[in-house]
């Protein structure tokens, strides 16, 4: 996986976990971007501590914390707010790399949108995208599960619009969603959002997804290629069998894509990893780590990120699995030492720091 490997950090919560990693080719949107605010790349590599030449081969991994703290220094520098939307407009299907060609290989749209939501580890170590159809709707959702990600709203902003323009690459001109929803707070100006985007706005929302009718995703692709796709399938099986691999890494994605469904049990995870439920545990206690203290990373996190937005505590006490909000903050606090209103509270007072020395 693309997460293999990497320097181990120390997480909120307890426990040493490795960095996920993200393509060079994700974030070379950067260029013409910075270029357009006027901004020196130099410098801001510099700052951001990235050696300069990373940048040379789009195929380069870099640290994903390392990434999207790169972004906010060029949102800060650029003075744009909603600088990772216009990242995203600017990364097209192709930054996915060998996942980029299979999903045009493929047969339709849904084939294509699964092809990426399993492989795209090989680029974007850091988060994963999941499709969940209904008789009439369709969503296409990002969730970080990466832990300690600065400015995770840049993050799904830039992800957002990548997804948007995937869809109109795989489906055409006329494709179109019928609501985007964010995982975060709106921000101070919405116009840029509603020029791209074209649909309705939503945010304070428990995911971020794009959600469109469901008859899109039968979609033929004029590309298709079934005897391509069986070729890159093999390839990408063989560059995933000589990753090493991140066993704790890989339980917090699938953590990470059933949290918010409740389906955080060890047999659940050990099957989506075809292992048996004590050879799971037998291995992550190899790593060091407790799948209970796995669960308790990605709850945090995924707490962190809902406090940042409007949604009643109530709420996201729910959509974790608590029995109820005061279960909720025994656990908020064993992680943080405050409560959750306290957290909520002490963004809220950054953010309008921020705001006033702006």
């Amino acid at each position: 996986m693309a997460e293999a490997g990497g320097k181990a950090v120390k997480t909120h919560v307890g426990g040493v976990v490795p960095g996920g990693y993200g393509r060079v080719s994700e974030i070379l949107a950067l260029v013409p971007l910075l270029k357009e605010f006027g901004v020196d790349l130099g410098r801001v590599l510099h700052e951001s501590g990235l050696p300069a030449d990373q940048f040379n081969d789009p195929e380069n991994l870099i640290p994903f914390r390392d990434g999207s703290h790169l972004i906010g220094l060029c949102a800060d520098q650029a003075d744009c707010p909603h600088f990772g939307l216009l990242m995203g407009q600017y990364t097209s299907l192709d930054a996915l790399g060998i996942v980029a060609e299979m999903a045009r290989a493929a047969p339709d749209v849904r084939a294509a949108i699964r092809l990426i939501g399993r492989y795209l580890t090989l680029s974007d170590g850091g988060g994963l995208v999941e499709l969940s159809e209904g008789p009439l709707f369709a969503q296409w959702g990002y969730a970080l599960y990466e832990p300690g990600v600065e400015r995770p709203e840049l993050i799904y902003d830039c992800v957002l619009a990548n997804c948007w323009n995937i869809m109109r690459t795989l489906c055409g001109a006329k494709w179109s969603p019928v609501e985007i929803v964010f995982t975060r707070r709106a921000p101070p100006d919405l116009q840029p959002y509603r020029e791209f985007f074209s649909a309705p706005l939503r945010f304070d929302a428990e995911h971020s997804a794009l959600v469109f009718r469901s008859d899109w995703l039968n979609t033929p692709l004029p590309t298709s290629n079934p005897a391509r796709l069986l070729l890159l399938e093999k390839q990408v099986r063989d560059l995933e069998a000589r990753s090493t691999g991140d066993l704790p890494a890989q339980v917090r994605r699938v953590l990470r894509r059933h949290l918010l469904s409740g389906s955080t049990s060890l047999r659940r995870v050990a099957d989506d990893l075809a292992v048996h439920p004590r050879t799971l545990d037998r291995r992550l206690e190899a790593h060091g780590i407790s799948f209970r203290s796995l669960i308790d990373e990605v709850r945090f996190e995924v707490s962190c990120q809902l406090l940042a937005t409007r949604l009643p505590i109530l709420t996201i006490a729910q959509s974790l699995q608590y029995a109820n909000p005061a279960a909720f903050t025994r656990a908020f606090r064993r992680w943080s030492r405050t409560t959750p209103r306290q957290w909520r509270a002490s963004l809220l007072a950054s953010a309008e720091k921020t705001s006033n020395r702006d």
